[in-house]
Parts: structure tokens; C-alpha cells; sequence
């Protein structure tokens, strides 16, 4: 806005000063107040050029109307207005002396008609000029108004002297002229000082700027055109992409509009700015892995054009830092919850321990009992405890072994059709206890990769101890294996009670469950599925999950169809100590 008043205040004051330097060629050229010492000479004839006065008044209405097609006209073609006033001048002024024959000019009524006429004009114009001065607080307006009333009065003063010439009268009218001419003198020479002032004060606000953008220490700052060339760039910009303030603006420019391409919503940006005229937000350079604060800013400059301004801040850092920060809460949080869960779960097979025990003890002053079938009816619990706590010690070392890179695979080549099998068919009579029905199948009888048995075995009965206690009764549960051209793929289906979608990508997690209650239905650590997976990428490969709520889950375990070069293959042996540990703790377990 302010450009734009700005522009039409110059283009008022050329156009008025167009008016100005006709009235001053007219002065020269003796074509207004022509004064001679010889009183034969007044008269009204060389009082005024008509043509050359008539332009004056053209030009001036120009000035004071509305934006228009004259004078843009005018305003676009500066030199040649001004060789147009100075020719137009010299032209019509010769020819109208040349020719001043016309009887017209010579009657006093024309003369008070014309003066009339140019005083209503100078009024009027005089008028609109103060009032578009108050209004813009424009003090050079109000000195123009000043002016331009002088020649209204100047042209009132001839109607007054036009039936009583004298030298006089000729002498206070020439007077008035050069008053006009002072005014508009003074008024230039105060305008000049104000300029002056205002410049002063722009220059200390202008340093105050260059301080704030080009010496600061925390924000990249630049300018740019609507077709991303460069205008301004801050120090801290320039030392960042080419290592010195000193640097030739075609290669920052060239540096800059690759980082500015490479951001990931570009083009949603600049449609903004230019919809709304600002943008602020964070933006994610992927190609640089950057993330930046950034502010942009649509400004117009004193030439009319746009540019864009912005301003922004790397602040990968301070993002990298609170991610892990807020990682680091999660995981302490996590952690609290395990060791909560971990003293829940070692405080139910302990209570047990100790209730048995003081059973057992008190039994045992009683002269009268067994105390053989009395150990036989409670020992049962006491070796599932025993389990359950050992299962349990077993998993926190080995979640610890996992981190600190103590726990390692020991690779041999094996027949994981044989194995998958064996550990499928060790956990029937477990099953059967919930009357589960547990299916194994195959699309290979044999099949030889390299593994660690002793860890399949622990993934293996992991996935089916959780499919049995997440199973109700009459339910199956399917183990299948695919041996595919780069993988063999194991699947365990189950028909239990499922997992939600908002949890599912967490289970994996170390010292994660599901239901952390401990009024949950079945008891867990929340570190099992962590060691699965964690064994299985041990041995390159991966573990996923596919479930719905009410209808089951799907475990899908991919290995790499490879075995070991120069090794033999290698039989195992089911191990049914670990199976017992790894099922302690479904209570109907048999012993």
C-alpha cells in the first residue's frame, strides 16, 4: 500500500512540475508578465500567451484527476513530456507573437474572461491539492496548493488591473508570479530537508536491519524473486553453503535453488504464499536429512515487483535430541513396567513356594500322616513354579546376553522340516489339555538350511505357548512350512483372541504386553516376543504378524534358504527340560 501511494505522489508532483517548467519557459521566452519600461507598451496583448497558458491548465487538471490513461501516459514517457513542454513552449509562443492579429485577444472582456477562468481552475486544483495533503499528510502537496492559489490570485489581481493599466499594476502582477516562484522554491528547499531526515531516519533503520539479518548468529535469511534468483543472503547463509561471506552470488544462487527444490512440499508452499502472503511451519528435506523451522514472507518492493523473503532455522539437532529424549522416557517407562511385572510374576510362584512349604512344615508334626502322599499331592506346584521362575531368570539373561552381543548363534546345518515337526508335535499333550487341536504341515519332507537349533526351538515353542494360552477351548491351532526359492517360511495360525491394529506394531518391543494389568488372564513377562525376534535376526531373518480381534493371529517367520559351506549336516534332538520350561506357565502343564 505504501508503494503504492508513494508512486502516485511522484507521479502528481512530476506531472504538476511538467506545468511548472511550462510556466517557466513562458517567463523565459517572455510569454507571461512581459514587463517593459516603455508605458506605451502595456498592454493587454503581451500580458499572456493563450496557447502556452491553456497547456499550463491541461496539465495541471492531468495532475489533480483521477488515475488515467493521460497521465500514465505521461508519467511512462518522462523525457519525452519534458522535450514535448519545452518545444510545445517555443513552438506556439513564437507563433502566437507572430501572429497576434486575432481582435480578440486585444478586448478587456475576453481578458476578465479568460482570468476568470483560470482562477476558478487554479482554486479548484488549489483546493483538491490541500485536501489530498491532509489526507496523506503530504507536506509537499500543501506547498504545491500554496502555489498554484498564488497564481489564482495572481489571475484575480488581472481582472482587477485589466481597465487600469499602469506599471504599477504590471510590476505587483510580476510580483505575484515571483512569490509563486518562491513559494514553490522555499517549498522544495523544505521538502529537501525533510527527504534528508527521512533518509537519515531510514539509514539508521536500514543499519538496525543489516545488523539483525546479516549478523545473525541463529537464522538463515534471504531474499528472493518470484523466479528464485537470489537478491540478498545473510553471513551466517553464506559461510554455512560456501564457507566465507566473499562469495560470488551466481554459485550461492546455484546452491540455493537445489536446496530449495529438494523440499518435499515446494510447491504447497508457494501456492500458499502467494494465497495468503505468509507461510510458517516445518519442513523436511529428505535428501539432506534436514529438518528446518522456516518462515516465508511475500513482500513488494519500491520497483512494484514481488520478492520472498525467508527466514529459517536447522533444527535436526534439537528434533534428533528430543526423539531420543523422549525415546529414552518411553523406555524408562517400559522399563519400570517390566520390573513391576517381573516382581509380580517372581511373587506368584514364591508365594506358592512359601504357602506349601509352612503346609508341608506344619504336616510334618503330624505323627499321624503320610508325609510321603502329603510331598506327592503339593509337589506338583512346586515343580511348575520352580519352572516358571526359572523360565523366567532365563529370559531376563538372555534379553541382557541379546543387548550386550554375549548371546550368539551357533550355526550348523540342519533339517528344519525335522525340527519344525518335532517341536509342533512335543506340545500336542499341552494343547489337548484345552482340548486345542494342533496341525503341522509341509510342502517338503526334508529340507537342510543353516540355523541354530536350540534357538527355533525356543522361537518355535514361544509362538506355541502363546497360541494356547491366547486360544479358548475346542480351537486349532496350524504350523505350516514353505520352503521358497530364498526363504523358508514358517507360519503359526492360531484361532485365539487376536491383536489390535494400534498394538501391533509394538509387541516385538522389549518389555512390551499387551494387557500390563495384573488381573490380565494370563500371565507373561512381556520379553518373549522381544527374544524371538531378536533371534530370529540374529539369523537374518524376519519375523511379522498378521491379526484380527476375535478371529486369531498369524505369525510368519522367514529364513534364509542357505546352508554353510563345507559343513555336515547335523541331526537335534529335542530338548523336553526346555519344552517344560518354555509351557510352565500354562498351569494344567503335565509332569
Amino acid at each position: 500500500m505504501f508503494n503504492i501511494i508513494f508512486r502516485i505522489k511522484n507521479d502528481i508532483v512530476f506531472i504538476i512540475s511538467l506545468m511548472y517548467l511550462c510556466l517557466a519557459m513562458g517567463i523565459i521566452l517572455g510569454q507571461v508578465d512581459y514587463l517593459s519600461f516603455y508605458y506605451v507598451e502595456f498592454t493587454l496583448s503581451n500580458y499572456i500567451i493563450v496557447s502556452t497558458s491553456m497547456l499550463r491548465i491541461f496539465i495541471l487538471i492531468i495532475a489533480i484527476s483521477s488515475n488515467n490513461k493521460l497521465r500514465n501516459l505521461l508519467t511512462h514517457n518522462k523525457i519525452a513530456s519534458i522535450l514535448f513542454i519545452i518545444v510545445y513552449s517555443i513552438l506556439f509562443g513564437f507563433l502566437e507573437n507572430r501572429l497576434n492579429t486575432v481582435s480578440i485577444y486585444e478586448s478587456s472582456k475576453f481578458f476578465i474572461m479568460y482570468n476568470l477562468f483560470l482562477m476558478v481552475v487554479y482554486i479548484i486544483c488549489s483546493f483538491k491539492l490541500v485536501l489530498k495533503g491532509i489526507k496523506e499528510k503530504e507536506y509537499l502537496f500543501v506547498v504545491l496548493s500554496a502555489s498554484i492559489l498564488m497564481l489564482a490570485i495572481k489571475a484575480a489581481y488581472a481582472i482587477y488591473g485589466a481597465n487600469r493599466i499602469s506599471f504599477n499594476v504590471k510590476l505587483t502582477s510580476v510580483s505575484l508570479t515571483y512569490i509563486f516562484s518562491l513559494i514553490v522554491i522555499a517549498g522544495g528547499f523544505i521538502e529537501l530537508y525533510m527527504y534528508i531526515q527521512r533518509t537519515k531516519v531510514l539509514n539508521d533503520k536500514l543499519s538496525i536491519f543489516y545488523n539483525l539479518s546479516d549478523r545473525n548468529m541463529h537464522s538463515f535469511m534471504f531474499i528472493c524473486d518470484e523466479n528464485e534468483d537470489i537478491l540478498y543472503a545473510n553471513k551466517k547463509l553464506k559461510e554455512n553453503y560456501c564457507g566465507t561471506d566473499n562469495v560470488d552470488m551466481h554459485k550461492l544462487n546455484s546452491i540455493l535453488k537445489d536446496k530449495i527444490n529438494s523440499l518435499d512440499n515446494k510447491d504447497e508452499i508457494i501456492k500458499f504464499v502467494n494465497e495468503n502472503g505468509g507461510w510458517r511451519g516445518i519442513v523436511k528435506n529428505e535428501k539432506y536429512n534436514k529438518t528446518i523451522d522456516c518462515s516465508v514472507q511475500l513482500i513488494n518492493t519500491a520497483e512494484g515487483y514481488k520478492a520472498i523473503a525467508a527466514t529459517y532455522m536447522d533444527i535436526s539437532d534439537e528434533i534428533s535430541l528430543e526423539l531420543e529424549l523422549e525415546k529414552f522416557k518411553v523406555y524408562d517407562k517400559e522399563k519400570n513396567e517390566f520390573i513391576s511385572n517381573i516382581s509380580h510374576e517372581l511373587r506368584t510362584p514364591l508365594n506358592i513356594f512359601y504357602s506349601t512349604v509352612q503346609l508341608l512344615d506344619r504336616m510334618s508334626e503330624n505323627e499321624d500322616l503320610d508325609f510321603k502322599l502329603m510331598y506327592e499331592k503339593y509337589k506338583k506346584p512346586l515343580h511348575v513354579n520352580c519352572k516358571r521362575m526359572l523360565r523366567l531368570i532365563n529370559n531376563v539373561m538372555d534379553i541382557s546376553n541379546i543387548d550386550t552381543g554375549i548371546l550368539k548363534p551357533n550355526f550348523g546345518n540342519y533339517d528344519i522340516v525335522s525340527i519344525s515337526e518335532d517341536i509342533t508335535l512335543s506340545v500336542v499333550n499341552y494343547a489337548l489339555l484345552k482340548s486345542i487341536n494342533i496341525q503341522f504341515d509341509t510342502n517338503v519332507e526334508e529340507h537342510t538350511i543353516k540355523c541354530d537349533p536350540t534357538m527355533i526351538e525356543r522361537v518355535l515353542l514361544n509362538l506355541l505357548s502363546n497360541a494356547i494360552k491366547f486360544s479358548k477351548q475346542n480351537k486349532n491351532i496350524y504350523v505350516d512350512l514353505t520352503v521358497k526359492e530364498k526363504w523358508v517360511q514358517i507360519e503359526v495360525k492360531d484361532e485365539g483372541i487376536g491383536i489390535n491394529d494400534n498394538v501391533k506394531h509394538i509387541i516385538f518391543d522389549k518389555f512390551v504386553q499387551v494387557d500390563k494389568s495384573f488381573t490380565r488372564m494370563n500371565e507373561g513377562s512381556g520379553i518373549g516376543l522381544s527374544i524371538v525376534k531378536s533371534m530370529i535376526d540374529l539369523h537374518n531373518g524376519n519375523i511379522t504378524v498378521d491379526s484380527e480381534v476375535n478371529v486369531g493371529s498369524i505369525f510368519k517367520i522367514q529364513l534364509p534358504n542357505e546352508c554353510l559351506n563345507d559343513s555336515y549336516y547335523e541331526t537335534y534332538n529335542i530338548n523336553n527340560s526346555n519344552i517344560e520350561l518354555e509351557l510352565s506357565d500354562i498351569y494344567e502343564v503335565v509332569t
